[in-house]
């Protein structure tokens, strides 16, 4: 597994909209995906979690516009949401950062998906993995790659994040 650690993707760069480069059309973007997805048998290289449905991909340089497949690894919501922390915590409000904990943020991930297929809710699950001394969310990569990132089960408007995150709790 790779190593996994809250940071952000940079807006200026996001979709392949950097200067200097063509954004994909969505059947190129999709049959990159698809290959991705294929070779890494739908398996998240951050927790292992595997899955045929709502798995995506990640630019592992930070660069959407960097298409290789080199570049790009297969992620579930949950890790997609720790990388992506400032989705998680700006526009999903799904996601908090702690100082402490007992695990590595690969293990929370895990741990978490368990905890929740189990009926655990939030607060016994931050009891279970040791989170203290929540803290708020900066745009700084150093301030975040020390902290543990702890994806809520948030209940707020459904929709597509909410289902993706469900997703294969009880199998």
């Amino acid at each position: 597994m790779k190593k996994l650690n809250p940071t952000y993707a940079e807006s200026s760069n996001y979709r392949g909209m950097t200067q200097n480069t063509r954004r994909l059309t969505a059947p190129e973007m999709d049959g990159i995906r698809t290959s991705v997805l294929e070779r890494d048998h739908y398996k998240c290289t951050y927790c292992d979690f595997h899955a045929e449905k709502w798995q995506t991909i990640w630019f592992l340089d930070g660069d959407s516009s960097n298409n290789k497949k080199t570049n790009l690894t297969t992620v579930c919501p949950m890790c997609n949401l720790v990388l992506n922390t400032r989705v998680g915590c700006q526009i999903e409000a799904i996601v908090e950062l702690y100082e402490i904990s007992d695990y590595n943020q690969n293990q929370i991930v895990q741990m978490t998906r368990k905890l929740r297929i189990e009926g655990k809710t939030d607060n016994e699950i931050r009891t279970r993995l040791g989170l203290k001394d929540k803290v708020p969310f900066k745009l700084n990569r150093k301030y975040l790659s020390v902290l543990f990132a702890f994806i809520t089960s948030w209940k707020g408007s459904y929709g597509e994040c909410e289902e993706a995150l469900a997703y294969g709790y009880g199998h």
